[in-house]
């Protein structure tokens, strides 16, 4: 009969410590983990977000405001800090560097069947109380779409991809401390 079954199955001291040692290392790897990577300092409170500027050169100016509409949304629903218009203790200017699309798939006889919106999009975020830049890098995301329906559906995948990029902004303004 090994340890493990007879303090499961026997009377003995080895049940309640091998509990309590079990339980020790719960506690301990438990407070290991974390989920994020850290939170915004005390000192930032508020956020000033720029009209995103659009270097891309593609031409759908729907994208630059679709871009700047969501970015304030999830701005304003995550309330981590606060939105404000001008003089914010953070300021966030995104500028999109990049809307590309790409051929992804071929079918037989040489034919179109998916392509793919690339978008990336340069953010510089900067603590205007310290009066240091925080990070400036660019986020990139794609998304394919069917180039049966290629006039609705690109302009979906764009969309979704800005998505994407988006809530990467968001996690690294209010988690990469």
């Amino acid at each position: 009969m090994n340890l493990f079954s007879f303090s499961l199955h026997g009377r003995s001291i080895v049940r309640p410590i091998a509990l309590s040692v079990a339980l020790g290392w719960m506690v301990v790897l438990s407070s290991c983990y974390s989920f994020r990577g850290g939170a915004v300092p005390e000192h930032l409170q508020t956020i000033s977000i720029a009209t995103v500027t659009d270097n891309s050169g593609f031409g759908d100016a729907s994208l630059r405001e679709y871009c700047t509409e969501t970015l304030l949304q999830r701005f304003r629903s995550d309330n981590t800090l606060q939105l404000v218009d001008n003089d914010g203790d953070a300021r966030l200017s995104p500028t999109i560097v990049r809307i590309q699309d790409r051929l992804v798939n071929v079918q037989g006889n040489d034919l179109e069947s998916q392509r793919q919106m690339v978008v990336a999009v340069e953010v510089e975020y900067v603590d205007a109380v310290k009066n240091r830049r925080v990070f400036k890098r660019t986020f990139e995301n794609y998304e394919a779409y069917d180039v049966a329906n290629a006039t609705e559906e690109r302009g979906r995948a764009a969309r979704a991809a800005m998505d994407r990029i988006i809530d990467d902004i968001l996690l690294s303004v209010v988690s990469d401390w």
